[in-house]
């Protein structure tokens, strides 16, 4: 009877957590913020200032992607806490990630969009987003821009998909979506083991290539630092799984476009910016939708040692060894002691408040991209004339699909209209 409760128990907070997560948040930073459910269950942290103290102890609090990525990509810098993988993997792809590269990124990013739009609306009135702008978009610049187009974009789009959906989402261990992550990740491994060389051999040439794969070939790294071509192929996979972040990118779009349907004020006065040469102020527009529905409600890490949050505070709490540990960045991005009138839509908002690319050790290695990318995508649907969605997004599967229109049938040159999975 015991076990039936708890399951019963699991399942209405599984429900909860995803038709009501908002509610079910609220709840518990008002009752128990550092929530721990029963002896052997999860523990929430919903309240700002310890979400923020829970991701800045990796060493307490540790990622558990190590054993998706593992037989997938190999050992790589984001299953990995505190260590050299981690600390010394992401300095050099950061350092071959040239804040220079920013204005071509853009404008590239906008190129892509442009013309995935106008072709998809030149005989129709709508667009399915996911697949030809929010997930599209991403992988083709992914290609151009890493040096990793893959063999088709049939391939890339798969594996996206296989790897990002069980490294991040398979909370119920599902041996099918497991196994696809692997397949996927030996793929490509086979793929980038025979550009590898090919591409050595252009540079070799005098090729003037300068995306990133080339500009890791073209680097000599010392035996003691240990990124010989094997940590190349590796980290060259985590572009497409952590770094370019498609499905994590096309789920932003989609849900902040959402938020910004809802509100047809603050809608209007998006698509005013969406036309104006004010990119900070669009990017702004973005993150703020996105805060109403985030790309995720919580990211889940293993709690290592016996550690109190919040320490000296009345929500103080113990968590306890071997707990899984789920840091609402959501519910903090709702909390009212850090944010004035966090239920209102407010573009003037301090950049720290938003949790989207994470915090501390694992901040999104790809974060100034997708200030970016998210951004002008965005820019791009809201240019179309009278853009409206043509049916709510669809989540079964764990997947998502939405549509949106424009009343016109060929728009005119500059405007569009989209549709959304």
């Amino acid at each position: 009877m015991a076990e039936q409760k708890q399951g019963l128990a699991a399942k209405f907070l599984k429900w909860m957590i995803a038709k009501h997560p908002d509610a079910l948040f609220a709840l518990i930073r008002r009752v128990r913020p550092n929530l721990a459910l029963g002896a052997d269950g999860p523990v929430f942290i919903t309240r700002f200032a310890d979400v923020q103290e829970a991701l800045s102890r990796p060493d307490i609090f540790n990622v558990t992607y190590a054993p998706m990525m593992d037989r997938s990509v190999g050992p790589f810098m984001l299953g990995r806490d505190c260590t050299e993988i981690n600390q010394r993997h992401k300095g050099i792809m950061r350092a071959f990630m040239r804040m220079e590269d920013l204005p071509a990124i853009r404008q590239k990013v906008r190129s892509l969009a442009n013309a995935s739009v106008e072709k998809q609306l030149y005989n129709q009135n709508q667009i399915d987003v996911v697949s030809t702008l929010s997930r599209l978009v991403p992988i083709q610049w992914t290609g151009e821009y890493f040096g990793f187009p893959g063999p088709d974009l049939a391939s890339m789009f798969r594996w996206s998909r296989a790897t990002q959906y069980d490294m991040f989402h398979n909370l119920d261990k599902d041996p099918k979506v497991h196994q696809d992550n692997i397949d996927a990740g030996q793929e490509m491994r086979a793929y980038l083991t025979q550009l590898l060389p090919q591409r050595r051999e252009q540079l070799k040439n005098g090729a003037p290539l300068d995306e990133m794969f080339s500009r890791l070939l073209k680097s000599h790294f010392d035996d003691s630092i240990g990124f010989a071509d094997e940590r190349i192929i590796t980290n060259m996979m985590g572009t497409l799984v952590g770094v370019g972040g498609i499905e994590t990118t096309s789920a932003g779009i989609v849900q902040l476009l959402e938020q910004l349907f809802k509100r047809p004020k603050i809608l209007k006065e998006a698509i005013d910016v969406a036309y104006s040469d004010d990119d900070h102020l669009m990017y702004r527009y973005c993150w703020e939708a996105l805060r109403f529905n985030p790309i995720n409600p919580f990211v889940v890490r293993q709690c290592r040692t016996d550690y109190r949050i919040a320490k000296g505070s009345l929500r103080a709490a113990t968590v306890k060894a071997g707990s899984t540990v789920l840091i609402s960045t959501r519910s903090a991005m709702r909390d009212g002691l850090q944010l004035p009138a966090p239920s209102s839509f407010a573009i003037d908002r301090p950049e720290s408040v938003y949790l989207h690319l994470g915090y501390g050790m694992h901040t999104c290695l790809g974060d100034q991209i997708s200030r970016i990318q998210v951004p002008e995508i965005v820019r791009r649907i809201l240019q179309i004339r009278g853009v409206r969605p043509a049916a709510e997004i669809d989540y079964a599967g764990g997947r998502f699909r939405s549509v949106i229109r424009s009343p016109t049938t060929r728009p005119p040159e500059g405007r569009l209209a989209s549709n959304a999975p």
